[in-house]
């Protein structure tokens, strides 16, 4: 089994990285976002420490954790996005472990956006940095989560910029052209072999 660590910064294109080496491959996505969404489905321990740490009004009148408002919350004060990223480490973590524990695939994605701050890195065969530039992150930000530029700009400031990710990861993938990142995915994974 080999694992692939994917990170970068909101809006780089992680999952759209992941999803082509997922199809070209044949390798099974596991995405710590996707993961951390679930955990908060229903009236789990992860959902109960996140309502005793930020309060009862980021759940909706269902009971149901309010993403955005969360967002609103955490993007504003670092303090309180470290307090989250702990939170969230301890629980997503432990899934994105026993997923891995559990599964038959040769190929294993880890898309995950706080790959080093999880120590995921460690036990990745290799770490693959996606980027783009900041206009194009703000322009998908903003398509996708349908917020302000201002407010994908205060979500950006509380992340690592792409030169912690050239610095840190084994390879760096530039996202803005698909057909360009393909083959630069491609070289890189004909190494791992």
């Amino acid at each position: 089994m080999k694992i692939i660590g994917i990170t970068g910064v909101s809006g780089s294109g992680k999952t759209t990285i992941s999803k082509i080496i997922q199809q070209q491959y044949e390798a099974e996505v596991v995405d710590a976002d996707k993961i951390a969404k679930d955990l908060t489905q229903g009236d789990t321990e992860y959902l109960q420490e996140i309502v005793a740490e930020f309060g009862k009004e980021i759940l909706d009148e269902n009971h149901k954790l309010k993403r955005q408002e969360l967002a609103n919350i955490i993007f504003k004060d670092k303090a309180k996005k470290e307090r989250l990223d702990k939170l969230t480490q301890k629980y997503v973590v432990e899934e994105i472990k026993r997923r891995i524990e559990e599964s038959k695939a040769q190929l294993i994605i880890l898309d995950v956006p706080l790959l080093f701050e999880s120590k995921l890195n460690e036990i990745c065969n290799i770490t693959i940095g996606v980027i783009v530039n900041q206009q194009e992150e703000i322009k998908r930000i903003c398509a996708r989560d349908n917020i302000t530029v201002e407010q994908a700009i205060a979500r950006l400031k509380n992340q690592h910029n792409n030169e912690f990710f050239i610095e840190n990861c084994d390879y760096i993938v530039e996202n803005t052209n698909l057909e360009k990142a393909q083959e630069e995915l491609n070289e890189i994974l004909l190494k791992l072999q």
